[in-house]
């Protein structure tokens, strides 16, 4: 009689395990959606203050290189340092007003990163209970477990690469005027690069509407 029970205590328990992971997948997708605005935003933010910074520094490139005591501004002894200092002022300001948008970016990272951790650990503790052919199965409204964890890790991993390289660029010091003036074309550049990675993100939130609704 035990035996006979066997087959349908193990099948509870794979449904059981099928639904814990699949709650966990449902929180770590409400999340990103909610911090694909969040990093959307802060993104858009940056833009003009790169902009800015590049305008800056190519101004106070131009301002060191001028000798004021042979134009007829002369007879304004300080202005040159006034005006040196009002720029450099402003550069320092705005870098630090981009340091604020990449902690907004750090965190959306952050929480990426441990959000699809805890949705690869509840399907590891699960992972037996599940078995291969659950974990592949899919529906008309729902994607496979396999899927869907191939896809966080992959949004992951798009949240970590450019977070990275965007802060990279960024490490610039206030001195570098070089540096700081050229940076609008470098950040454009990853903007190119990383909005055409940017569906990753978009085409696996459409592709699990469905599975979230079935929630609802």
């Amino acid at each position: 009689m035990t035996s006979e029970l066997r087959p349908e205590t193990s099948s509870m328990s794979e449904d059981a395990a099928v639904l814990c992971v699949h709650q966990s997948l449902r929180r770590c997708l409400d999340a990103i959606e909610q911090h694909q605005e969040e990093w959307s935003s802060a993104i858009l933010e940056c833009g003009p203050l790169v902009r800015s910074l590049s305008n800056l520094a190519e101004q106070l490139q131009s301002c060191q290189k001028v000798t004021f005591s042979k134009t007829p501004l002369s007879g304004f002894t300080d202005l040159q340092d006034r005006l040196r200092y009002k720029l450099q002022a402003a550069v320092d300001l705005t870098l630090e007003k981009l340091h604020d948008e990449m902690c907004k970016l750090q965190r959306v990272r952050d929480s990426v990163s441990h959000q699809v951790g805890l949705v690869l650990h509840v399907y590891e503790v699960n992972g037996e209970k599940l078995g291969l052919e659950a974990s592949l199965e899919r529906t008309s409204h729902s994607p496979s477990i396999a899927d869907m964890l191939e896809w966080l890790q992959d949004t992951e991993k798009y949240y970590r690469n450019q977070y990275l390289q965007r802060k990279l660029l960024l490490e610039v010091r206030h001195n570098q005027l070089s540096d700081i003036k050229n940076l609008v074309h470098s950040w454009e550049s990853l903007n190119d690069k990383f909005t055409a990675k940017q569906h990753l993100v978009e085409d696996m939130l459409l592709n699990v509407s469905f599975f979230r609704e079935a929630a609802s």
